[in-house]
């Protein structure tokens, strides 16, 4: 077994992509930064793990430094296998702020690393991972779905704050509003509008060689509980498989049943489950 990081995001893509592509869905997150990476030709820290075996692309790995590492969800993966790639990664001299995979893995990578390596890691969030082919749900509520502008950026860049908040995981306002206008230069990040003033608002991220994902899903408190959210998700999600995408994905996090019930109603299916654990 040959564990080894490849050097262009490009051919790392073109090895691994067969792969992951076997369960799209559940590895939206690595297959839609790595296509981010070779599309936008990001100058960004990537640490591209391979696991081959005579000549097989067994398993796939990936860093996007500082972040956690992100593990597939792909292969045959038994726990020597994940040892090894915890050891790699140490031998490398890379940091490990994080991992963020499919249950089982992410967890044999955390108690390896605590065990073996003397670290202190916590369970930051559980998650699952919803796919969704078919709208299953209209919601009759008032307003309709429009792309976000240049003047929204101080508005959305409050909510993408209180969206970090809320979500478990805190960022800056320089780095919400960053985000929040480079969505917007993207044209990815959309609002619920009603009588002209935007309630709600949702962003499609990456995208994979047949889905793409929608993320940033977020209401103020003043407008909560009245289904905007739900018709904004719906909406862009009907919008995006009208737009020739044969899926959207999402991650949820699996501590909150309303936020997992509304998903489901609207025709997001559960795929997988996935677990951030922390460094501490």
């Amino acid at each position: 077994m040959n564990i080894y990081f490849e050097t262009s995001p490009i051919t790392y893509l073109k090895k691994v992509e067969p792969l992951l592509l076997q369960r799209e869905a559940n590895n939206n997150l690595i297959l839609g930064l790595l296509g981010r990476a070779v599309e936008r030709e990001s100058d960004a820290e990537l640490h591209l793990g391979v696991v081959e075996e005579e000549g097989e692309i067994m398993y796939a790995f990936m860093q996007t430094a500082p972040h956690d590492w992100i593990l597939a969800d792909a292969g045959i993966v038994d726990e020597p296998m994940i040892r090894k790639i915890v050891n790699v990664i140490i031998d490398a001299g890379l940091e490990i702020p994080g991992v963020h995979g499919p249950s089982t893995q992410a967890t044999i990578f955390k108690e390896f690393l605590v065990k073996e390596h003397g670290r202190t890691m916590t369970k930051h969030m559980g998650q699952l991972i919803y796919q969704l082919d078919h709208v299953q749900l209209n919601p009759q509520v008032e307003g309709r779905l429009e792309l976000a502008t240049d003047e929204d950026v101080d508005l959305f860049t409050d909510w993408l704050w209180q969206f970090g908040q809320e979500a478990n995981e805190p960022i800056a306002r320089e780095r919400a509003r960053g985000l929040a206008e480079t969505m917007i230069q993207h044209a990815s990040l959309y609002k619920w509008v009603v009588a002209d003033k935007p309630v709600s608002m949702v962003n499609q991220s990456r995208k994979t060689r047949h889905g793409t994902t929608i993320n940033a899903v977020f209401t103020p408190n003043a407008h909560k509980r009245k289904g905007y959210a739900t018709a904004a998700v719906a909406s862009l999600s009907q919008q995006l498989l009208e737009e020739g995408f044969q899926f959207c994905s999402l991650y949820t996090d699996a501590s909150n049943p309303t936020s997992n019930n509304i998903y489901q109603r609207i025709g997001y299916n559960q795929v997988g489950k996935a677990v951030v654990y922390k460094t501490m």
